[in-house]
């Protein structure tokens, strides 16, 4: 069935095409995650404005200010405000360095040479350059949590 006699194409499965996480290879499900990153970027990013914009006044004075302060430092400085940080340093570096994957293999830096398909089709993009570079992301992700842990936590001064 094609797509000029106005029904929908067969292999165009759209947003449920997206969904199936059977047909996932390790690069995809890396560019799975930068989406659900930077999702998650701009979701911390509007709060963060949200909750600064209550600190414009101060802690002093007894008026709606301080009420705001009051509540706002009530969520941030405790150990769920600190692990909530941990977890934005993780997907800040995450988003960072696989961002840059990804701006790599897009200018075609990092990807093999074309070859002709032959069955099993391994994809030519997923060498050991690619794996690496994932893994990188995701220990450099990591080690920056940690590192933030213990400075959150009071490991490091």
């Amino acid at each position: 069935m094609s797509s000029e006699g106005g029904g929908k194409a067969r292999n165009r499965r759209g947003l449920s095409g997206w969904l199936n996480p059977y047909h996932y290879n390790f690069e995809r499900w890396a560019y799975v995650f930068q989406r659900v990153t930077g999702i998650a970027i701009l979701a911390y990013v509007i709060g963060h404005l949200g909750d600064t914009s209550f600190f414009v006044g101060g802690p002093i004075g007894t008026g709606p200010s301080q009420s705001s302060w009051t509540f706002i430092s009530g969520i941030v400085e405790n150990s769920f405000g600190h692990l909530i940080l941990v977890l934005v340093v993780l997907v800040v570096i995450f988003h960072g360095t696989n961002g840059l994957r990804l701006i790599a293999s897009e200018m075609g830096l990092i990807l093999g040479r074309p070859a002709s398909i032959e069955y099993p089709y391994k994809p030519r993009s997923l060498r050991l350059g690619q794996r690496a570079l994932i893994w990188a992301a995701i220990i450099l992700a990591v080690v920056g949590a940690a590192w933030a842990a213990m400075i959150l936590f009071g490991g490091l001064a």
